[in-house]
């Protein structure tokens, strides 16, 4: 892509801790809320390169399992994406763990019979190396036997590296393969997707800055949107 999309400044949010559950309790209910410049899925903005509200709650247990749900605003399908998630998560050996995950989006509001919805499910693999900035890589691939709108199987390939940085800050780099059976019905070719990220911790509160960009063309997204071209996102998220 030859130009970075206009960045929208970030607004101020707040965040209100509540009260945690006893350290010796074997789970554990968390809250978060963020708010950013643009909502991106796999490197395609959700929210027509306009600014987002999200938020969500998490249960875990000393087990692994864990449950969730979490909600943003979009500006297609009826304006409100809530998502369903649960999984296990374990450590195989010491700094590599595991995680079987599955997910369901739904679009309340996109009316019946649109086949918005859909879900997906798949295994990652983490690994933490040792030193001072603890790197980290993880892997892994999910799998839907019918993408949104109908539009058939879709398989997502990824890796993630990460590192801690002095001062509480951490760097990031993701990259991503989508592909989809029935293309034509998606509105975009398979796709390769990346991004770089940085973020700085401060109290219960983050504040990021992401460059993120797809090999879409502009023709091949969506009939000519702009909503696959390169884009810096700036946030903020507190948890509670």
């Amino acid at each position: 892509m030859n130009k970075l999309s206009k960045i929208v400044a970030t607004l101020v949010i707040a965040a209100i801790p509540l009260a945690s559950i006893a350290q010796d309790s074997p789970y554990s209910f968390t809250g978060n809320v963020t708010l950013a410049s643009d909502y991106l899925f796999r490197g395609q903005s959700q929210t027509d390169n306009n600014p987002t509200i999200q938020g969500g709650f998490d249960y875990s247990h000393e087990s692994g399992l864990y449950l969730g749900t979490w909600a943003s605003n979009i500006n297609f399908a009826g304006g409100l994406e809530i998502d369903y998630y649960g999984g296990m998560t374990g450590e195989l050996v010491d700094g590599l763990s595991w995680d079987l995950n599955g997910i369901y989006y739904q679009y309340p509001s996109s009316g019946d019979g649109v086949g918005a919805d859909y879900w997906e499910a798949g295994p990652s693999l983490t690994y933490t190396f040792g030193g001072e900035l603890a790197p980290t890589l993880g892997a892994g691939f999910m799998y839907a036997d019918d993408f949104s709108y109908n539009s058939g199987e879709g398989w997502f390939v990824y890796s993630d590296l990460g590192f801690t940085l002095p001062a509480d800050f951490s760097l990031g780099f993701h990259l991503g393969q989508q592909s989809i059976q029935d293309e034509a019905t998606w509105g975009t070719p398979d796709w390769l997707e990346y991004n770089a990220s940085l973020t700085k911790a401060i109290g219960p509160y983050n504040l990021g800055i992401k460059v993120s960009d797809t090999d879409l063309k502009p023709s091949e997204c969506f009939g000519g949107a702009n909503t696959c071209d390169t884009t810096v996102i700036l946030s903020i998220s507190g948890s509670f």
